[in-house]
């Protein structure tokens, strides 16, 4: 059994994180909540912690966070996809996730025939209008989209314009990075955006990899807002858990 996303120990903070630590809220269950207590419930709980302390905190409201794991085989999609849907349900603003992923770091190489619509004539909505609509509020932009009119490779005077236009159809942007331990791409989008949180991968990520990511972050001045740790594995079986 596992759960999306568990806040990482402050030891790791303190070994790969310079920036503000990500806590997820840890409001004790109530007693008419102690009997539901599941994997699913806790993730959601977790979530929605990180929501409020990333996006939604008056001390630091940021609109444009991208999400990079250290390892190019840990799943951020999933939890980039979580984090819009919690997003919508706290905020009353429109929500894009963005799967930000320059050709060279995508998993899915491009089908020969792949075409890609080309906009000569830019105008507002039109990045809205290519994604797909999942809710009334919330939309997810595929690649395609994201790199249309460019050769698919990330350079910071096109990224820089293209997160312009992100601001101005988009309330927020929760933006799926490629590995920051493996690709340039993911420290350059931390330096344009909010912040960048990395994602570790329990009993996986090395820490000298973290660490690597880490100093790829500092050299471009990205802020490094925290770590997230994925796919931890409760040592207790879920019944036992809900008779604590």
């Amino acid at each position: 059994m596992s759960t999306l996303v568990e806040l990482i120990p402050r030891t790791w903070e303190e070994d790969v994180s310079e920036g503000i630590a990500v806590e997820v809220s840890r409001e004790e269950p109530s007693a008419a909540r102690a009997g539901d207590w599941s994997l699913a419930s806790f993730a959601e709980d977790q979530i929605r912690g990180l929501v409020q302390q990333i996006f939604l905190s008056h001390r630091k409201h940021a609109r444009q966070i991208v999400f990079s794991a250290v390892d190019e085989d840990t799943d951020v999609s999933s939890l980039c996809m979580s984090l819009g849907e919690a997003l919508v349900r706290q905020d009353s603003g429109s929500t894009c996730v963005v799967e930000a992923l320059p050709r060279c770091a995508a998993k899915d190489a491009p089908a020969a025939d792949e075409v890609v619509p080309s906009n000569d004539q830019k105008r507002f909505g039109v990045l809205r209008d290519a994604s797909q609509q999942l809710s009334s509020r919330l939309w997810f932009m595929p690649r395609s989209v994201l790199l249309d009119g460019n050769d698919g490779k990330f350079s910071p005077l096109w990224l820089r314009g293209r997160l312009a236009e992100l601001r101005l159809e988009f309330d927020y942007t929760v933006l799926q990075g490629p590995a920051a331990g493996v690709h340039s791409e993911a420290a350059l989008l931390g330096s344009l955006c909010d912040g960048l949180v990395l994602v570790v991968r329990a009993n996986s990520t090395r820490r000298v990899s973290a660490q690597h990511a880490k100093q790829m972050l500092h050299a471009a001045n990205a802020r490094l807002l925290g770590i997230v740790l994925s796919e931890r594995t409760f040592p207790i079986p879920e019944a036992i858990y809900k008779r604590l």
